[in-house]
């Protein structure tokens, strides 16, 4: 249920453009912006204007330098995601998540994190190499994970 408004247009476009993500499946939500920030929901309804809180997730921030998207909706998409994908090792992963850049064939800008076939999050890619944006509570709960593998 695309809304024709700014926020809506932009973050189908990004998605499908930069992440190979199909239009029909993004046009299914409804998106809300507030601030810098652009929600997405499979919900309907208006939220009221006073709300703390959209519903849904936030999928976009918009930053000087343009759109970043979030890695929690990266995550969501997973295999939607079709471009912009960074396949790691354990190795490399382990890298990344300590904050360290690593090698990657993909073109600068943002790119999906991918381990063993899931999509992790958020990373930024620059000049061959590319570093993790996953939050820091995100990144503590994988090295843990980590640990037991």
């Amino acid at each position: 249920m695309l809304e024709s408004n700014t926020s809506s247009l932009e973050a189908v476009a990004f998605y499908e453009t930069e992440f190979g993500v199909e239009r029909t499946w993004l046009e299914q939500l409804v998106y809300h912006e507030r601030g810098d920030e652009v929600w997405a929901t499979s919900a309907l309804g208006i939220p009221a204007l006073d709300a703390p809180r959209l519903p849904g997730l936030r999928i976009l921030r918009r930053t000087p330098h343009g759109l970043k998207p979030t890695s929690v909706f990266l995550a969501l998409l997973g295999d939607r995601v079709t471009k912009r994908r960074v396949e790691v090792n354990l190795e490399d992963l382990r890298s990344l998540l300590l904050g360290q850049w690593i090698a990657a064939d993909v073109p600068d800008g943002f790119a999906a994190i991918v381990f063993e076939g899931d999509v992790l999050g958020c990373g930024r890619a620059r000049h061959g190499r590319v570093r993790a944006l996953i939050p820091t509570g995100r990144r503590q709960e994988l090295l843990g994970a980590l640990g037991h593998l």
